[in-house]
């Protein structure tokens, strides 16, 4: 009778993990294709296009090792390159993920929890996002789940005479595989050894496991050691990231809600949503507890909880190292805190502990469909978010680079501020010509463009009547605005008719002869002192002589004796008591406002001011001052005198004028 409940139940698991498989394979491939391309994706495509040299040697310069795009490269050789052949790559590991999610949880815990496992694999935002990228962070998390699967099969059967050859090959191609893919899988492959030698060193310490052990990992040492030297220098200096430090509580918050939600719903909510996620751990590892006490079987969890706890921890105190905290390159590890919330879900539905404690089995049975049901509604919640929140969508790489495809002239310049998307560029608009700025093959957060670009732009523009402009991650490359000020500073904004989320587009037409640089020939000393401990030190602008149609290069220099709570707006205005030509905005091209002025810092703000075509001719005041955008009224900050007596609203920087046109 046992036997036949037994197949009965099997029977059922297989019925689920099919109809699981179905409803993960529609939620990873329905219009696997609607949104665009990111970069990271046509970085991934340009490298699959690569040859495996070529392929090899850039990845040496990036954050991740080359596996993932040597087998994308045989991948496409047979797909093709179109968005959803490049996708479905992913798409279909991510699928073939939910029953090795299954199989790793009924060799770990129980049946009913690797199938709640399995279903919250299938749900999963994080995953299916993953799955819908191409990237290789759903291969990365399909060789995690099998090298932890075959390192559980180890021990379970290590203790058996038959030979495990096969096994420890399997696990050690998988494991190679695994960190060939993504550095942070040496944090796993570390958390499986431990688990070995821990088995090993309680069960009399076995000859033919230890052996196998030595040899799978020396070969797969010597199978990684030309890669090694990359890795040392990754860790030891890596331009991709700021330098700093992150605080552990802040990294591991981070962690524990990309694991519980993908990061698709807004915050609070998506913490407090976390909390269920951290409480049903607590659940699974009060239960583990009872099972150990009780004597009924080795303590399960101990693996699950090794693979989640120890590289979590490693990844938090690399963090603090480097502050860069993404949900992707903690993946990995998210199999483990999915099996242990499915297995505190199972254990309040189990309610072990009511038949001592009534009182306690009926708090359970209340919490158990509770528990249930936030789980799957903040699973489906944040699947809403992924598929429909407009927040949630990748930059539209594809209609922006297209729009300036099909409306770019011969004689235009394309610039790709930051050069390094050149590769998405590339994907959507093959054969153009285009010029990266900077021109680095990835992203360099200590190469920050300055005015010296001023005669690459001027090279670039030369015969042109006009440029067009790409941007993302702008801000990280040209926080200043340094391009779009030299372009303006010779040329004039020309319209653009649509927006692109998270990429913009400036078009900047050109005269004939155009000269794309920056200057402060004239030096204008101001010493003017402002309310709130501003001080204007001095300014720079171009020339004191303009004729109708040039524009003014006006650089102020600020500086603040104390933190300013609020935002100033500065403007720059030409007139005679009037207003007839002017240039607004927030210091540093919106880089930084005064809320982020550190006392006794020196702030380089830059102004173009355009002298209408129509400007009559006459002398004029270039007047400088500050006001608060936020209040009613607009009020400015008042001049003080070396008393501290209010005096006027601006400072008259010098006079400039305008000839005849």
């Amino acid at each position: 009778m046992q036997d036949t409940y037994s197949g009965q139940s099997s029977r059922q698991a297989r019925f689920v993990l099919l109809a699981l498989l179905l409803l993960a394979a529609v939620l990873r491939l329905v219009r696997l294709d609607e949104q665009s391309l990111w970069y990271d994706e046509g970085f991934s495509i340009a490298l699959g296009k690569s040859s495996w040299p070529q392929a090899i040697a850039w990845t040496a310069q990036d954050v991740h090792p080359p596996l993932y795009y040597l087998l994308l490269n045989v991948w496409m050789r047979l797909a093709g390159s179109s968005a959803y052949a490049v996708r479905f790559f992913s798409a279909l590991i991510g699928i073939a993920t939910v029953p090795l999610m299954y199989a790793l949880g009924k060799r770990s815990l129980r049946q009913d929890s690797a199938l709640v496992a399995s279903l919250l694999a299938t749900l999963s935002a994080l995953y299916i996002y993953y799955s819908r990228e191409t990237r290789m962070y759903s291969l990365l998390t399909f060789l995690s789940l099998l090298s932890s699967y075959l390192m559980l099969r180890i021990v379970a059967e290590g203790s058996n005479a038959q030979p495990q050859g096969s096994l420890w090959v399997a696990y050690g191609l998988s494991a190679l595989g695994m960190a060939y893919v993504h550095y942070f899988a040496l944090l796993v492959v570390a958390t499986q050894v431990l688990y070995f030698v821990m088995w090993w060193l309680t069960n009399r310490r076995p000859e033919r496991p230890a052996l196998f052990a030595l040899t799978i990992a020396s070969l797969c040492g010597l199978a990684y050691s030309p890669w090694l030297p990359t890795l040392m220098r990754r860790f030891a200096a890596d331009t991709g990231y700021w330098e700093g430090s992150m605080p552990p509580g802040l990294a591991l918050r981070r962690i524990m809600i990309s694991f519980a939600t993908g990061e698709m719903l807004p915050e609070p909510v998506a913490w407090y949503v976390t909390l269920i996620f951290v409480l049903l751990l607590a659940v699974a590892a009060l239960g583990a507890l009872w099972t150990r006490r009780k004597r009924s079987g080795r303590f399960a969890h101990s693996f699950l909880w090794l693979y989640l706890l120890l590289p979590v921890l490693a990844i938090t105190a690399l963090y603090a190292y480097k502050p860069k905290v993404t949900p992707r390159y903690s993946l990995l590890v998210s199999p483990a805190f999915l099996l242990l919330v499915s297995s505190g879900i199972v254990g309040l539905w189990r309610q072990s502990p009511g038949k001592t404690r009534p009182r306690l089995a009926a708090a359970f049975r209340l919490a158990a469909p509770v528990a249930t049901v936030l789980v799957l509604a903040a699973s489906l919640a944040a699947d809403r978010g992924l598929y429909f929140s407009p927040a949630m969508r990748k930059p539209d790489f594809r209609s922006a680079i297209r729009y300036i495809c099909e409306s770019s002239a011969p004689d235009e310049a394309i610039v790709l501020v930051s050069g390094h998307m050149f590769p998405i560029f590339d994907y959507y608009c093959p054969g153009r010509t285009r010029y990266p700025l900077p021109d680095d093959p990835v992203l360099r957060v200590d190469h920050m463009l300055s005015l010296n670009v001023a005669d690459r732009l001027q090279q670039i523009t030369a015969g042109s009547r006009g440029v067009w402009v790409l941007m993302w991650q702008d801000d990280v490359v040209d926080p200043g605005q340094v391009v779009l000020d030299l372009l303006l500073a010779g040329g004039k904004e020309l319209p653009v008719l649509d927006s692109f989320r998270a990429v913009k587009v400036r078009h900047i037409g050109l005269p004939p002869g155009a000269m794309l640089g920056w200057s402060t020939a004239n030096v204008l000393p101001a010493n003017t002192l402002y309310q709130r401990g501003i001080t204007l030190l001095e300014g720079g602008i171009n020339k004191l002589q303009f004729r109708p149609g040039e524009t003014a290069q006006v650089t102020l220099f600020w500086r603040a004796s104390v933190p300013v709570p609020e935002s100033y707006t500065v403007f720059a205005h030409v007139g005679r008591g009037d207003v007839r030509a002017q240039h607004d905005g927030l210091p540093a091209n919106s880089t930084r406002p005064t809320t982020s002025w550190r006392p006794g810092e020196v702030i380089e703000d830059r102004h173009i001011i355009s002298i209408p075509d129509t400007f009559p001719p006459g002398e004029y005041d270039l007047n400088i001052g500050l006001y608060n955008y936020s209040v009613p009224g607009l009020p400015r900050l008042r001049v003080l005198d070396h008393m501290g007596n209010e005096k006027d609203t601006l400072t008259i920087l010098a006079q400039v004028i305008v000839l005849p046109g």
